[in-house]
């Protein structure tokens, strides 16, 4: 059973909305559940910290594992045949930045996650990319055009697949601490001090 739906606002809201539906669609309730795997970012703010705190909370519940995976890594792997080269995964990170890492076709890291301009991020995608997917892959094959330079295939998508996320998350060993959040680049606001689910469960640095 899957369920994902792109959110510019009340990711709270309806993530609990969502997983309540999702549950009793597939007859089970959360005890069922063996393992949790959240995306840890970068990516936006507010939903890294409310997908973490969510997926914590519910792994400190019921003392099930949560395993975190990085949502360009999970994004690398949103596809389902095998890539002949690198995958560039990109997303929008606003403010003429994007967020980006490039991974082997077997998935291995090849460059950690980083912050910059699609014009600088350019340099570090590889000759023989096979896909560049993400929210920002049209900012990237912008700037490989402006700059006359090969346009690799590419894929835009709003956010990871929840097929692929799921998949890492059952293949990753069980983490020795719970997840914490990937910003890559400094949050623009600071949390909420009012009491809440996210100031209750204060993330590991």
């Amino acid at each position: 059973m899957l369920r994902s739906e792109p959110l510019a606002r009340g990711h709270g809201e309806r993530l609990f909305a969502m997983i309540a539906e999702v549950l009793d669609e597939a007859g089970v309730t959360l005890a069922d559940v063996d393992r949790f795997a959240v995306t840890t970012g970068p990516g936006s703010f507010t939903g890294i910290r409310i997908g973490l705190a969510a997926a914590r909370g519910f792994g400190l519940a019921l003392k099930r594992p949560v395993v975190g995976i990085g949502t360009l890594a999970a994004l690398a792997r949103s596809f389902e045949d095998r890539p002949s080269g690198p995958v560039v995964s990109v997303v929008d990170a606003r403010k003429g930045e994007v967020y980006m890492a490039v991974h082997a076709a077997g998935g291995m890291e090849m460059v950690a996650p980083f912050v910059a301009t699609a014009e600088v991020a350019l340099a570090h995608v590889p000759p023989d990319t096979a896909l560049l997917i993400g929210s920002g892959a049209p900012l990237l094959v912008h700037a490989a055009t402006c700059a006359g330079q090969r346009v690799p295939p590419h894929l835009a998508r709003s956010g990871p697949d929840v097929l692929a996320l799921a998949r890492l998350g059952l293949a990753a060993p069980a983490p020795a601490r719970p997840p914490a959040p990937v910003y890559v680049r400094p949050p623009d606001a600071k949390p909420s001090r009012r009491p809440s689910l996210l100031a209750a469960l204060e993330f590991d640095r």
